[in-house]
């Protein structure tokens, strides 16, 4: 990972806030993905390049990806995501190749995720018996900077976090990008609110 200059709040200074979008099924996230042939794989990838001094988007990036072991979405996932079929069939990329567009536009920066976005496209990598390009060191839980100030992410999402600064978050929640946007906009409130 390339070294980066660190300011407020442990940032660096320039970093990539990213989410994903996988498949889903009514009940999955409760089941844990345990029912047959449920399988969290990456449908959209979203991320924002950021300047750290200003926590400025400098570059966004998004992109379809096209699941394998169940291409076909199902409804409960389109409703929650507003992905729809068609796009995903004629603009979604394999994953391998979704993984090298994502490697070459991060740089080899930091990334910065709510939760576990990393592991599960590491494991969607294991399932398709392909190698994952990124390193689990890169990741930060972008979690932790808000709990260290008292903030209780368990009542947020990714899309929902600008709420504890008392901000309306980006609209089309489980929007990758729009996810991505929400935690930048959060990590906004939480500067303000430690300066």
């Amino acid at each position: 990972m390339r070294e980066e200059t660190m300011t407020t709040l442990s940032m660096p200074a320039r970093f990539v806030c990213f989410d994903t979008e996988y498949t889903t099924w009514e009940g999955a996230r409760e089941r844990h993905w345990s029912g047959e042939g449920e399988h969290r794989e990456i449908v959209q990838i979203g991320a924002v390049l950021v300047d750290g001094n200003n926590l400025a988007e400098l570059d966004r990036f998004l992109c379809f990806v096209r699941p394998t072991k169940n291409p076909l979405l199902s409804k409960y996932f389109m409703e929650l995501t507003g992905i729809d079929q068609h796009s995903v069939d004629t603009q979604g990329l394999s994953y391998p190749d979704a993984l090298e567009k994502f490697l070459q536009w991060t740089q080899g920066l930091r990334l910065y995720c709510w939760g576990m976005d990393l592991e599960i496209m590491g494991a969607n990598a294991k399932l398709l018996g392909i190698p994952f390009p990124f390193s689990y060191e890169q990741k930060r839980d972008v979690r932790s900077l808000f709990e260290k100030e008292g903030i209780a992410t368990s009542t947020y999402l990714s899309s929902t976090i600008p709420r504890a600064f008392g901000e309306e978050p980006p609209p089309s929640a489980h929007d990758a990008l729009n996810d991505s946007r929400s935690i930048l906009q959060g990590l906004r409130g939480l500067r303000r609110h430690t300066s």
